[in-house]
């Protein structure tokens, strides 16, 4: 059968952005490089049976491997060499589908075995180490996967289902969104489920999620300059409506290129940058809503989109795809919450370190052995200046921590921060508000009535002055530099330090609390 000229244009485009938005070839070599380094590491240490096992399924995760390699090669020459539709369309399904079979292959109930191998090795050693690094590549291979059984699903019928928006987003970030941002930007960039009411859609929810994901990609590159971003991600009933309101802190655009972007390639024919946005304006059409863009220079930008929600409509909770792939990202998510407890377990035995605090922080990111060296910390600091919490640990090779890996239960509630490297390889202090205003005023023990968002913004202000005391006060230098997320929103009062990027952590400390002003100024 022979496709229609337009709808063959379209194909193509539609397969050039996929293959652009999965973004996998990095995971997924990450994967066989742990695996190849388990084969070493038993090889090492003489657990014979072991290897033979293992070394027969890494086996053939190269030869898939290899496999999709080499059609990404054909794709990428026939894309260069300006080959027929015919051809690029061909070679891109043939490339989508060995992504797909590579994914498959690693998420197979096979490799549960490898938890029993790595039982049999020295905690020291390198496949012990690097095998929560592994787990987060796998929780973003399985994002991939299930985009690629959307998209050929989508492919091959016209989907209309009922979804709430909220549910969505909070699965999506959970389970796609998150490890791309942290693997993306080495968790530099924040992101906040800010408002998320409860709206149903009518519509493609796979195409839906695929426009979400694009918009957060966007976002990501705009804030690529950032040492410390921030992604907000919100929808809010609105009579008839619910608008999804994606906003970063990135580079801004201007009114041109904004004017481009809501007329321009209406046809989807042109350039991958362009293809996206022209993605997000068609879905949008699809679902009857409409979108706007606001923008700052060097401020950030805020994507505004308005769906009708189908008023007096609920539905069940969603279920995931039924396939027998469908439960290994619960097996991560549990495997990763068990490894947080028993890192939280081991360092409870080696004592708080609060006396040394500040001391501790610089520590880590002096002994750091991952390519950009680094520290990450929760800290808080009570009113009675009581460091009542405090995680910490240096940046690894293998890995890139969270907050949440540092504190699974109060990562929501606490001053975050990190410590890293300039471009000029000057250490940099970065501190982030709390990430649940609820969370921390449930930390706070805060009666309900005084819940308000000024309390809270007097009560995060005066803690990150309590904690740049006593960081100083604990070791760390008072002349390093310091970031702080939001700092607008918490002193707006000085003008002259809000205009800045960095300054020394001195100045900080030398603020006054709200409890120490005089209340006759």
């Amino acid at each position: 059968m022979v496709e229609h000229p337009e709808g063959l244009k379209r194909s193509v485009a539609e397969i050039k952005f996929l293959i652009h938005d999965l973004r996998v070839e990095r995971f997924i070599n990450e994967v066989v490089h742990f695996h190849a380094t388990v084969n070493t590491d038993l090889e090492i240490h003489d657990i014979k049976q072991a290897q033979a096992h293992h070394d027969e399924d890494l086996q053939e995760l190269k030869s898939k491997a290899v496999i999709q390699r080499k059609a990404l090669d054909k794709y990428n020459d026939a894309v260069k060499s300006f080959a027929t539709d015919e051809d690029i369309l061909a070679l891109g399904r043939e490339y989508v589908q060995s992504v797909y079979d590579t994914c498959e292959f690693i998420m197979d109930p096979r490799w549960e075995r490898t938890e029993s191998f790595l039982a049999l090795l020295p905690e020291t050693s390198r496949a012990v180490r690097s095998y929560r690094h592994c787990l987060n590549c796998i929780r973003w291979i399985s994002g991939v996967y299930y985009r690629i059984h959307y998209f050929m699903e989508e492919k091959d019928h016209d989907l209309y289902e009922k979804f709430d928006i909220a549910e969505e987003l909070r699965d999506f970030v959970r389970n796609v969104v998150y490890s791309y941002v942290i693997e993306k930007t080495n968790a530099r960039v924040e992101i906040r489920l800010n408002q998320l009411d409860s709206a149903v859609l009518g519509g493609n929810r796979h195409r839906f999620r695929r426009m979400v994901f694009n918009l957060v990609m966007n976002a990501v590159d705009a804030m690529a300059h950032k040492k410390a971003g921030v992604l907000t991600i919100s929808c809010q009933v609105d009579g008839d409506y619910v608008m999804l309101r994606v906003r970063d802190i990135g580079s801004g655009m201007s009114s041109e290129k904004i004017a481009q972007l809501m007329v321009d390639r209406e046809s989807l024919d042109g350039e991958l940058h362009s293809l996206g946005f022209v993605f997000v304006r068609q879905t949008v059409a699809q679902f009857n809503g409409s979108l706007s863009i606001e923008s700052v220079i060097n401020k950030g930008t805020t994507i505004s989109i308005y769906l009708p929600r189908l008023v007096g409509e609920s539905v069940a909770a969603s279920k995931p795809v039924q396939h027998q792939k469908v439960d290994l990202r619960e097996k991560i998510n549990k495997l990763r919450l068990e490894e947080r407890a028993a890192y939280l377990k081991k360092t409870a035995k080696r004592g708080t370190g609060h006396d040394t605090c500040g001391e501790t922080i610089y520590g880590d990111y002096l002994t750091s052995d991952a390519e950009f060296p680094g520290a990450i910390f929760s800290i808080g600091v009570t009113r009675d200046n009581e460091i009542d919490l405090f995680t910490h640990r240096p940046y690894e090779r293998h890995w890139n921590i969270t907050h949440e890996d540092l504190s699974p239960m109060l990562f929501e509630a606490t001053v975050r921060g990190r410590l890293e490297e300039e471009e000029d390889k000057t250490p940099t202090l970065i501190f982030k508000c709390p990430q649940s205003v609820r969370e921390y005023f449930e930390f706070r023990g805060v009666p309900e009535e005084d819940r308000t968002p000024q309390n809270y913004i007097t009560m995060v202000h005066d803690e990150l002055i309590r904690i740049s005391r006593v960081i100083i006060e604990t070791g760390m230098p008072e002349e390093i530099s310091v970031r702080v997320t939001d700092l607008n929103k918490f002193f707006a009062y000085y003008q002259e330090l809000s205009e800045l990027e960095s300054f020394p952590l001195n100045i900080l400390a030398r603020l006054k609390q709200h409890s120490e002003k005089d209340p006759s100024v």
